[in-house]
């Protein structure tokens, strides 16, 4: 009987396997109800990882039908659904349900079914969501192809993060392809803004990396009129493998009282020979400034940077313009930052113990003075010990052609002048260290400067009579001499100049712990810095003057002064922050001149950090013998999560006193007010002035500029300056911010 009921068994058994070998067999009528289970095929950089509630095998087509919170992951591809029939040969993928795909570069897809091999990235898609940054990409039917790429119907296409219909912003395309992390292509869309349609695109491209692109910025400008600024730019060369990109910016202006500017802007980017551009900007001037009779008038601009490794830099720069006053005219902040252009060409190489470097500077414009450098070759020997004997050297050396050129507009305009000079300076050091605490450092230096043209000055005394009558009517002689100094130019020559000197300084600092469990350090550091150079043999007044090295006389002077540090260690995250620095010092000339004080000048520095968010900053020069403040700069600059503001103050006293400033303060999410400013003391005269006020939604932003600068001084006809009021307006997509907020800054 007992081998009865084993047969029994074994053939209930036998009878199972059969029909589970001519039929698929749900798992869960075999071995009942089997815990979420991870199933893997295939191995190494190959396999496939497949997670689920459940499955059912069809063992003959090799299909699998997963259920319940699936997720397959191959490689760094994961699909996801309720329910996907999936081939474990083939990697053909067949979801229904809450679809999501994830590709390789990061893009997100969304749907309600999906037919995909998910090995070769490839198959047919419904109910299409996709996100692929930053665009979102709804449609009815479509294709996923390889290199994530979307084919798709009836789409929508928008940055917008909202909900479908409240969209700030949207394109409606008959047809779109979706090339992830590359671009978005569409054919036939609509672009609407709030809902309303704009224009017709019979074609549209946008890069998803770089901004091409139309950009306008309408406005009003006193000086300007009704003004419409447009640029449209596309790429020549786009080489994202390489990275190597060509990039052009076509610009058509029009301003209602200067009438239409043309011009063209090429960008470079090359991984292997640096950035640059190149701009022509061409304006048909309707109302020229008095004194340009030209009314064609134009800027053109070359720049070039260039790492070519490590320690070697290329630098380039040419700008040449029609008249002294077109960058005023059309490129204000360009010309206040730079009011005169600066053409040069320069390769520096930093070596482990030296620098060196060719310049060459030169005036294209013959109606700005400037002094030449055709060309300038320099070197640096960084300080370096002599073998183990403590003794130290340097050396600065510089190998130019210089020339000075006038303003060709000066009435009676000065001879130019040039001069090849040789100029070096090597300098000994021997620092030492006495007591564990005081540094002392002497130097000598001797330099040496050949020039191959001097100056020779002749003092001609020229006695005039003059026959006047007295008031009794007697006639009598009155003799006038005047001195007149005139300058030749005189052959080459060597001016050797000596310097000594020992600077000293030494530390002493102290610790202690707050309420608040931080160590605070408090560094002070006394020092000196003596100097002695004995008067060279050839002054400068028989030398022409290019720049400071030309200027150098007698010096016997002592630099006094204290250095204060306040650190802090924070217990929180063990990180060190200077609070507060300090330098002060005077400088004391040993021999002054009959009727000087030996107190020549004072000199004092701070950086105050209070927090993580505020910084001020302070320096100035005065002079004691004037007994004037010489120049000061002041800069407070604080930044929050709803604030951040940049006020300074410079003073020159023989230049300006300049104050500057502005506030942005975000008063919610979407909005942000900022305002803006420059006062001059000298003329009690408030150069510029404006605001601005921008509205944020979650994908696009506009800003409203408002200022005036006002009208100071006369023109050249001697008519007064009058104000300028300007008011533009500007808008773009968040996600693609562009290169310049304001067209005009960018041409």
């Amino acid at each position: 009987m007992k081998t009865v009921k084993y047969n029994k068994r074994l053939f209930g058994c036998l009878l199972l396997i059969v029909l589970a070998l001519s039929a698929k067999v749900d798992a869960r009528d075999i071995a009942g109800k089997l815990p979420r289970a991870i199933t893997t095929y295939g191995t190494g950089n190959e396999a496939t990882r497949i997670q689920a509630d459940r499955a059912e095998y069809e063992l003959d087509s090799g299909w699998v039908t997963f259920a319940g919170n699936v997720a397959i992951k191959y490689k760094d591809v994961e699909l996801r659904s309720d329910r996907i029939r999936y081939n474990q040969k083939t990697g053909d993928a067949q979801a229904l349900g809450q679809v999501v795909l994830v590709s390789d570069d990061g893009s997100i897809w969304r749907g309600s079914a999906l037919d995909i091999n998910i090995r070769d990235l490839a198959g047919k898609i419904e109910t299409i969501d996709i996100y692929t940054s930053p665009f979102r990409v709804l449609a009815e039917t479509g294709t996923i192809s390889k290199k994530d790429t979307y084919e798709v119907h009836n789409a929508t296409i928008t940055t917008c993060t909202n909900e479908p219909g409240r969209f700030h912003w949207q394109m409606s395309t008959r047809r779109a392809r979706v090339r992830s992390g590359d671009d978005v292509t569409a054919w036939g869309g609509v672009p609407r803004f709030f809902g309303v349609p704009l224009f017709y695109f019979p074609y549209f491209w946008k890069d998803l990396s770089r901004h091409y692109g139309f950009r306008f910025e309408p406005g009003y400008q006193s000086s300007w009129g009704v003004y419409l600024l447009s640029t449209y730019k596309f790429p020549i060369i786009r080489d994202k493998v390489n990275e190597n990109y060509l990039d052009s910016r076509t610009s058509l202006d029009y301003r209602t009282k200067r009438g239409i500017a043309y011009g063209e802007r090429l960008n470079w980017e090359t991984r292997d020979f640096g950035e640059g551009w190149f701009s022509a900007y061409f304006a048909d001037d309707d109302k020229p400034p008095i004194g340009i009779e030209d009314t064609d008038r134009y800027r053109l601009r070359f720049n070039h940077d260039w790492n070519a490794t490590y320690r070697d830099q290329l630098l380039m720069q040419a700008i040449y313009v029609s008249d002294d006053l077109f960058m005023h005219d059309f490129f204000r902040r360009e010309f206040r930052n730079m009011n005169q252009p600066d053409n040069y060409i320069s390769f520096t190489h930093l070596g482990d113990i030296y620098s060196a470097s060719l310049l060459t500077r030169f005036r294209l414009n013959d109606f700005y003075t400037q002094v030449e450098r055709l060309p300038e070759a320099w070197f640096n020997l960084n300080s370096l010990e002599i073998g183990n004997t403590g003794f130290y050297i340097e050396n600065k050396s510089a190998l130019g052609y210089l020339n000075k050129e006038y303003d060709e507009r000066y009435n009676p305009m000065p001879e130019s002048y040039s001069s090849v000079r040789f100029d070096s300076l090597t300098t000994m050091s021997k620092p030492m260290k006495f007591f564990g605490f005081l540094n002392l450092n002497p130097r000598a230096g001797y330099r040496a400067t050949y020039y191959s043209k001097t100056l020779d000055k002749i003092t001609q005394s020229t006695t005039s009579e003059i026959i006047t009558t007295n008031e009794y009517g007697d006639v009598e002689s009155v003799y006038s001499t005047t001195n007149e100094t005139l300058e030749y130019e005189d052959g080459s020559d060597f001016r050797s100049v000596l310097e000594f000197g020992m600077e000293a300084s030494l530390k002493a600092f102290g610790h202690w712990r707050d309420e608040s469990g931080n160590i605070w350090r408090h560094i002070v550091e006394p020092y000196a810095n003596y100097t002695f150079i004995p008067e060279p043999n050839i002054l400068p007044d028989e030398l022409y003057q290019f720049d400071d090295v030309d200027s150098i006389n007698k010096q016997h002077f002592v630099r006094l002064g204290v250095r204060n540090r306040w650190q802090v260690r924070q217990q929180e995250s063990s990180r060190i922050y200077e609070r507060l620095y300090m330098n002060f010092f005077a400088e004391i000339n040993l021999d002054p001149e009959e009727g000087f004080d030996n107190i020549d000048r004072l000199y004092f520095e701070t950086r105050y950090r209070p927090n993580t968010w505020m910084r001020f900053d302070f320096e100035s020069w005065y002079d004691a013998q004037e007994s004037e403040l010489e120049s000061a700069s002041i800069r407070l600059m604080a930044w929050h999560n709803v604030f951040n503001t940049d006020v300074e103050f410079r003073y020159r006293n023989d230049n300006s006193s300049l104050l500057l400033g502005n506030l942005t303060w975000r008063i919610n999410q979407p909005w942000s007010i900022n305002v803006f400013g420059r006062y001059e003391f000298e003329g009690s005269q408030v150069e510029e002035i404006g605001s601005w006020i921008q509205h944020k939604w979650d994908c696009m932003a506009i800003r409203l500029y408002l200022s005036v600068e006002p009208g100071h001084g006369e023109r050249r006809d001697g008519s007064p300056e009058k104000d300028d009021y300007k008011i533009s307006i500007a808008g773009w997509l968040t996600d693609f911010p562009p290169d310049s907020i304001r067209e005009r800054d960018y041409r």
